[in-house]
């Protein structure tokens, strides 16, 4: 069973839940969201290994999302 846990970000929930499905499938632990602050925000809550990222999402886009994860991940 694979213990990696993936954070899918898009705006549009059939994409979500398209990526959520196929890599659960394959046993990841897979959250979905639909906007760059509720990624933020979740991100928050623990790590994750992977973030399959939309990079045109309204409000905060994934280019600034990918900056803020590399800043708050970056090294001590």
């Amino acid at each position: 069973m694979v213990n990696e846990r993936i954070l899918v970000v898009d705006d549009e929930e059939d994409i979500v839940e398209l990526v959520r499905f196929h890599l659960m499938r394959e046993g990841y632990a897979v959250t979905g969201v639909q906007s760059g602050e509720e990624a933020l925000d979740t991100l928050k809550e623990g790590p994750y290994d992977l973030v399959v990222l939309d990079l045109m999402l309204p409000g905060i886009d994934g280019f600034s999302v990918a900056k803020c994860i590399r800043r708050d991940q970056g090294p001590s």
